[in-house]
């Protein structure tokens, strides 16, 4: 039975196969996770739509596959694996789908199964030498180092389970010299090349200096939208320094505060503040342009974007209504996000919907950035870090918290005049927090 790629969310068109969670041989139940599968909007597990044994896997991981083209085959048969065994240990977690985006990638492969004039999950016949077992099960005994037709098992028809294998050690099946161990098996790649060091003169072992890693998965989606962003978009970027002492013993109280309600309360808060007020007052730069009806889209709506850094790669979580959030409103939305962000856990939802885009390396430093704009939006925000200077205030000169903030704009539809008053408003609302508070007259 064919297994097509099924749509992952409103429009999408194509996905890339992050990791195979099964193998060939494996059989399943109803929900196992099949696959992971990258969008340009989020990364979602795609559950089976029954019982089954798969049989073959037709993409590679890597591979950019469009919707509805068929990425592996269940062969005839009916897993009788219980549906407790599902769960697969040891593997990172990785961003569960929204239940709709489930439901609807389920519905879509049972259709197919419907449709389908051969006969499917028929009982299973465990032929010789083959060992029936879980997907779990088969993954703890590769990393046991344990030979599965070495174990009997006690499962429904003599199936191997998972407490089958306590108590045993690697069988020397398992580990020949015919047969790789599982670190050998399954190699996982560094996070960056690594380079060892050469004494001087002598000439570098093959290999020790450089080592190349597969170009896919997050990373490969974020360079194909940077590159798109800077291909269509002319940016231009402006920059301004802002005296932000008041902010600074603001967010101590705050801080304070927030904390006695598990709140942690940093400093981006204030900044979307400031950032939704000004964009208020110039809504040209909350827009957006279709191109292909030729029309600026205002939006009388603020989601801001939050840039976030991951091992896996940058990644915008979208704080969603942010002008009607509070303070510790904002800095709990934006610890979730954050959070979630981190551990691999964002929903498609949580990624989707912004409007304008703030980036901060404040808590690693810098002096100024030029950040590049999160398509199709128009703006994209860059604060650095907040640092004591001695600036000219009164005709003397005093020690303030300043920092400096650049902000990137799309040049087709903002012009430099406009992105220049944009950020003399927030320069002032945050300089002036009570403004803030007051709005616009």
């Amino acid at each position: 039975m064919e297994f097509k790629l099924p749509e992952i969310g409103e429009g999408t068109a194509e996905g890339e196969i992050i990791k195979w969670l099964v193998a060939v041989g494996d059989e399943v139940v109803e929900d196992t996770p099949l696959v992971e599968v990258m969008t340009d909007k989020a990364t979602v597990e795609i559950p089976s739509p029954g019982p089954g044994v798969v049989a073959e896997l037709l993409a590679a991981e890597g591979d950019v596959v469009d919707v509805g083209a068929v990425i592996m085959v269940f062969g005839e048969g009916e897993s009788t694996a219980p549906a407790p065994e599902v769960e697969m240990p040891n593997r990172p977690a990785s961003p569960p789908a929204d239940q709709k985006t489930v439901d609807a990638a389920r519905a879509v492969a049972r259709a197919e199964l419907e449709e389908s004039d051969r006969p499917v999950w028929e009982a299973p016949s465990a032929g010789p030498g083959r060992v029936r077992a879980t997907p779990a099960t088969r993954r703890l005994a590769r990393e046991k180092g344990i030979d599965l037709a070495e174990v009997e098992g006690s499962g429904r028809g003599g199936m191997v389970m998972k407490e089958d294998l306590d108590g045993r050690v690697a069988t020397p099946a398992a580990t020949s010299v015919d047969t790789p161990t599982p670190a050998a098996a399954e190699p996982v790649a560094p996070s960056a090349p690594v380079a060892k060091s050469v004494p001087a003169g002598a000439a570098a072992p093959p290999g020790e200096l450089e080592e190349r890693v597969p170009f896919r998965g997050l990373r490969r989606r974020i360079a194909a939208r940077l590159a798109e962003a800077k291909r269509v978009i002319p940016h231009f970027t402006y920059v301004e320094e802002c005296d932000v002492t008041e902010i600074v013993e603001l967010r101590a109280r705050a801080k304070a505060m927030g904390a006695q309600a598990g709140i942690k309360v940093t400093y981006l808060p204030f900044f979307i503040k400031a950032l939704v007020e000004a964009a208020k007052r110039h809504p040209i730069l909350n827009s957006s342009l279709d191109e292909e009806a030729g029309e600026l889209i205002y939006k009388n709506y603020y989601n801001v974007g939050i840039a976030t850094d991951t091992e896996r790669g940058l990644v915008v979580p979208v704080v969603k209504n942010a002008d009607r959030l509070s303070i510790f409103d904002l800095a709990r939305e934006i610890d979730r996000l954050a959070t979630d962000a981190r551990d691999g856990r964002s929903s498609m939802d949580d990624l989707t919907g912004g409007t304008i885009t703030i980036t901060s390396t404040g808590n690693i430093g810098g002096v100024l950035a030029t950040p590049i704009i999160n398509h199709p939006e128009v703006a994209i925000l860059g604060v650095t870090a907040i640092r004591p200077r001695p600036v000219v205030r009164d005709d003397e000169i005093v020690i303030r918290q300043m920092v400096n903030m650049a902000i990137s704009l799309d040049h087709r539809i903002v012009d430099g005049a406009p992105g220049a008053l944009f950020m003399r408003d927030m320069v002032a609302l945050l300089e002036d927090p009570k403004l803030q508070v007051l709005g616009q007259p």
